[in-house]
């Protein structure tokens, strides 16, 4: 939960925005409340998919079939506008983290616990498949872990059974590592295709990793559809149903109903379900809304006539005098008096909402690790090495070869030199091969640059504009930083200047050519997904 930024609106609909949640890649999410007090979160869509007509009809349609989800387990639907300028969705808010963000920090869940949230997914699954949906996406980042059970999130991708058009043919939408084998070979999906996801989710739960391993995209889509999951560190109790909702034939596996009677009674009982450390997080996310909450009051919303009256009295009177007064004195003092003490007065209530927290980058990490997203390796270490062997070969052979025919003391003292450089070749050769690679990771906070434990962090707020520059082994990503945001380099990150920029990460040396190239089109995508606005697709 972070501050509004100054770019954040400050009410959608009906509802007060009081926070922010996070960000995705359809648009922000943000904490609301009602005009009763209700608390929601808020998805509010990007501005360039508003513009999209087919996205606008797709939205409102998969709104309406949301609302008609029912069931205990799922975050419901209270509020939709899709036809506002920016259309939102406004769900029900679960004081808690999403299941991604509790296993990533305190470890995987003990096995009772796994079996709890396995009841709540099946029976969230029920109710979703009962209103004709696919959740498409079912992934840990969309389950989020309340004080009394868990809660599915996010059907911003699924598709009502029954309305496919708008589906392109070909596409697959969804996680790698954690969608079905149908999603990734373009075969019908269905509700079994949940089924799947749910297996994979719970082994993250209980391992802290999928069942596929976290390679590239292109090893977890052949992965997924070809190699069976890897449940060895599953417990025993869970291993035969988790195998077999990771069927790669859809009529392989169960449905939800019949993963409940294989669980048994193990529904979310009270606030007892998860680990004492979770629960704590929990108590911790009620804190930071009581907290939000004492911080904005209620105030009622702007009234609509409110602001036409008070426009027509701007040209017939002299601003909020009394009428009797209005015609006399206070005509001259009129502009000054709505325009400078407005501005004034408008700025020191922004302040309360928006500290000025994107500046103290030093004490609190604007980018999150724990954040889901890509992450790129620079490679080359076994060809450094190579290369410094291949050096001291020719070292050792011309010494050999030389030895004996060198006469004077001036082609005694070229030899040397030139063994010298060799060796000089040879030790820089050794030094980038044990030199730890250069990590990037993208997520929808920023760039998290990493190597020896030492991390830089990019977020959006301080990008102006963000590509890849540069063809085959030269190709790097490059940032435009906005005034006053640049940084500088390090001895452990070099940041090279390019036309205004900086090119930050090499992604030409992260391996061969085939590896390069499907490097390169998967940091394009990514850069796609998380930097909307930001990324400059005609950089090649």
């Amino acid at each position: 939960m972070q501050p509004l930024l100054a770019s954040d609106p400050n009410r959608v609909g009906d509802y007060r925005l009081l926070a922010r949640l996070g960000r995705g890649a359809m648009g922000g999410v943000y904490l609301g409340r009602s005009r009763g007090g209700r608390v929601v979160a808020v998805k509010v869509i990007r501005p360039d998919l508003a513009e999209d007509p087919e996205f606008r009809e797709r939205f409102r349609r998969e709104a309406v079939a949301a609302s008609s989800v029912g069931g205990f387990w799922t975050a419901a639907v209270v509020h939709s506008d899709p036809d506002a300028e920016q259309p939102w969705l406004a769900t029900e808010y679960v004081p808690g983290p999403n299941l991604h963000q509790a296993v990533s920090d305190h470890g995987p869940l003990p096995e009772a616990t796994v079996r709890s949230l396995a009841a709540g997914l099946a029976e969230a699954l029920i109710a979703i498949h009962r209103a004709d949906l696919v959740h498409r996406d079912l992934k840990p980042a969309n389950v989020l872990l309340g004080p009394d059970g868990p809660r599915v999130i996010d059907f911003g991708i699924s598709r009502a059974m029954t309305g496919n058009a708008l589906t392109a043919t070909g596409m697959f939408l969804g996680t790698p590592g954690f969608f079905s084998p149908e999603q990734t070979l373009g075969d019908e999906v269905g509700p079994p295709s949940d089924v799947f996801s749910l297996g994979a989710v719970l082994v993250f739960a209980a391992t802290g990793r999928g069942p596929f391993g976290e390679e590239s995209t292109a090893t977890l889509l052949y992965r997924v559809a070809h190699t069976d999951p890897d449940l060895s560190d599953v417990p025993d109790g869970l291993r035969p149903l988790l195998a077999a909702c990771l069927a790669k034939d859809p009529a392989a596996r169960p449905t939800p109903s019949q993963m409940l009677d294989e669980i048994g009674e193990s529904s979310p009982h009270g606030d007892q379900w998860l680990p004492p450390v979770i629960t704590d997080v929990i108590a911790q996310h009620a804190t930071q809304l009581q907290t939000a909450s004492a911080q904005h009051p209620d105030t009622p919303p702007p009234q609509p006539t409110a602001q036409p009256k008070s426009a027509t009295r701007t040209y017939t009177q002299a601003g909020p005098a009394p009428a009797p007064q209005a015609p006399v004195a206070p005509v001259p003092a009129a502009p000054p008096a709505p325009v400078a003490p407005a501005r004034n007065a408008a700025e020191p209530q922004r302040g309360k909402i928006v500290p000025a927290q994107p500046r103290a980058t030093s004490h609190q990490p604007q980018v999150r690790r724990d954040n889901p997203g890509p992450t790129f390796t620079t490679a080359g270490r076994f060809r450094a090495l190579l290369s410094a062997l291949v050096v001291v070969l020719i070292m050792i052979a011309a010494d050999r070869l030389a030895g004996h025919g060198l006469g004077s003391s001036n082609k005694l003292m070229i030899f040397q030199l030139g063994m010298l450089l060799l060796g000089l070749s040879a030790a820089w050769s050794v030094a980038r091969a044990l030199l730890p690679s250069l990590r990037l990771k993208v997520n929808s906070d920023g760039l998290l640059i990493s190597r020896l434990g030492m991390h830089r962090e990019i977020p959006w707020s301080q990008v102006q504009r963000v590509g890849v520059v540069g063809s085959g082994k030269r190709a790097s990503v490059a940032v435009w930083f906005t005034d006053g945001a640049a940084q500088r380099s390090s001895l452990w990150h070099r940041m090279r200047p390019h036309h205004g920029g900086a090119r930050i990460f090499p992604v030409g040396t992260t391996g061969g050519w085939m590896t390069r190239r499907q490097e390169i089109r998967r940091l394009r995508t990514a850069l796609q997904q998380y930097a909307p606005g930001r990324y400059d697709t005609r950089m090649l």
